[in-house]
């Protein structure tokens, strides 16, 4: 035991206390599943708690960890984690959330997606509700382009234009373009189009015109 914060092996298992805002204690790698709910008394997780930061060192969160802390609202995860279980933050009262950059895995039911309104991950902020944000997050790591195109098809225009920046790069505006006008995102293609011509430059007149 660590105070409050039942741990072995550098896992947490279980936490006692009654704080409404908790640091997970340093020296932990992962948050084991169901630390912050009673899987014996129908998943009821810790009502008082209404903030958690997680220190750096941290890996994983387990599944179901938070699941039921109906009045948890703020989280903040460390660059360290890389995977979040199956419902680890269900049914929470978090609205905004940041992903790190180095986050490789989470499940699609690990958040209540119809509380949780706005996901940051990699400079790109932009609505889960009608996305799958797993496919989403593994194509702003790997495919630009593929990331454009799945938040357009979900009808996040308006976050693809606020972040417009983080796609584009010489080889791929062309292809940027194309998705833009493929998917009727009029605006985008015009801000697309004007970036290139303001920053790459059109190989000659025509080429403007085909645009």
């Amino acid at each position: 035991m660590t105070g409050a914060f039942e741990i072995q092996d550098n896992v947490l298992i279980k936490y006692h206390g009654k704080e409404n805002y908790i640091m997970i204690p340093d020296g932990v790698t992962r948050i084991g599943e169901y630390a912050f709910c009673d899987r014996k008394n129908l998943c009821m997780g810790i009502m008082q708690i209404k903030g958690v930061h997680i220190l750096e060192g941290v890996v994983s969160i387990g599944y179901s960890a938070f699941r039921n802390c109906y009045n948890l609202e703020r989280v903040s995860l460390p660059e360290s984690l890389v995977r979040i279980e199956s419902f680890a933050f269900r049914n929470t009262n978090i609205k905004e959330l940041a992903f790190p950059d180095n986050l490789r895995y989470i499940n699609d039911d690990a958040f209540h997606y119809p509380c949780l309104k706005k996901v940051s991950y990699r400079g790109v902020t932009f609505s889960p509700y009608h996305i799958n944000v797993s496919h989403a997050m593994k194509s702003l790591r790997t495919d630009k382009v593929s990331a454009m195109e799945v938040l357009l098809e979900t009808g996040q225009e308006q976050a693809v234009i606020q972040s417009v920046e983080k796609f584009i790069s010489r080889k791929n505006i062309d292809r940027l373009i194309c998705v833009a006008i493929e998917q009727k995102a009029h605006e985008l293609q015009l801000i697309l189009t004007d970036y290139k011509y303001q920053h790459f430059k059109f190989q000659d007149i025509g080429e403007k015109f085909k645009l």
